[in-house]
């Protein structure tokens, strides 16, 4: 437990230190789509090194147009998916290659170089929306092991409670209201809407990982972080919940 708590807090270090306070918290997020690429298609049981490599290629395009617009998003989403379709016609079930590359492209690609391209411009926010899903993670846990009784998805996490699901909810809207408060990061209507869409998303991208780990018949998804397993594990919850708060702070802004 002690080994987790100190590579827990030497992780949030790390990313309130990069995105709050250098400019290199887009190269902490790209290095994290690529970890996370990799353990999804190892979970999926595919070759990671087509991913692996054309997600390099397609993050040097974005960084050399200083991640441009949406244009450029779906422009490399779109290339990559064909590219990764093309190569999985030599597979031995082509079809459930092509289905497992686009499944990795949409749950990961996609979301995160969405993340990236506001990290570039207001880095600061994605620091709010993790320190929203710490929160929402935080009380969730407090709620379900003080009030738990029914259980939220009990095929996939036994432990997860309906008690602890509002609890993460009501917990990230008093977090972020306060912290907001005093940081004033975002008008505080669309810092409560941000909050309560991230506390309702960060539990089903969760479930999502645990699923995907279920299937594959693995506890952790890789290992990154002693204590704490892959990225997946880490990350799983932002995948879901940071693509959709940066979704409504564009479009509430």
């Amino acid at each position: 437990m002690g080994k987790r708590a100190l590579f827990g807090a030497l992780y949030a270090a790390v990313l309130i230190g990069l995105l709050g306070f250098t400019p290199f918290g887009t190269v902490l997020l790209m290095v994290f789509t690529i970890l996370l690429l990799n353990e999804g298609a190892k979970l999926l049981k595919i070759d990671p090194k087509p991913i692996r490599l054309l997600a390099v290629l397609c993050m040097l395009f974005l960084a050399k147009v200083d991640f441009g617009t949406a244009q450029e998003l779906v422009l490399t989403s779109v290339g990559l998916s064909i590219l990764l379709a093309f190569g999985a016609l030599r597979a031995a079930e082509p079809a459930s290659e092509m289905r497992k590359t686009l499944f990795l492209v949409a749950y990961i690609w996609l979301p995160m170089t969405l993340v990236i391209q506001q990290s570039w411009k207001f880095p600061e926010l994605i620091l709010f929306i993790f320190v929203m899903i710490w929160a929402s993670d935080t009380f969730a846990y407090l709620a379900g092991r003080s009030f738990g009784k029914r259980p939220f998805a009990p095929k996939l996490s036994p432990k997860k409670t309906i008690e602890g699901f509002v609890g993460g909810i009501v917990g990230t809207l008093l977090t972020c209201g306060i912290l907001n408060h005093y940081w004033e990061v975002v008008p505080d209507t669309v810092a409560l809407a941000m909050a309560l869409a991230t506390s309702i998303a960060a539990p089903f991208g969760d479930l999502i990982a645990s699923a995907l780990k279920r299937e594959a018949d693995v506890k952790d998804s890789g290992v990154f972080l002693p204590g704490h397993g892959g990225a997946l594990d880490r990350l799983d919850s932002f995948l879901t919940a940071a693509p959709l708060s940066v979704l409504i702070y564009s479009y509430l802004i």
